[in-house]
């Protein structure tokens, strides 16, 4: 059954060159875009280094309240090479 789907110029040009790129037609691009096995997902926003620290601060919040023994890898691994 025929949908109709209304994109920007630019959407239908990328994907119009795509399609004549990989020598398919636009249906059989859509399809295989559509069944990959992974999901289609946005770009990935990396945080700014100030974000980072900020959320990484968060996280450590109230770990200097720890025992000593649990504040370093070096207790955590000392029986591995």
């Amino acid at each position: 059954m025929p949908i109709q789907v209304e994109l920007r110029s630019e959407t239908a040009d990328k994907l119009t060159a795509l399609a004549k790129a990989r020598g398919v037609s636009l249906d059989e691009l859509l399809l295989s875009l559509l069944s990959k096995p992974e999901p289609l997902e946005p770009d990935v926003v990396k945080p700014s280094l100030e974000e980072f620290e900020r959320d990484m601060d968060a996280l450590a919040g109230g770990l200097e309240q720890l025992p000593a023994e649990y504040r370093g890898t070096s207790d955590i691994y000392a029986d591995h090479d």
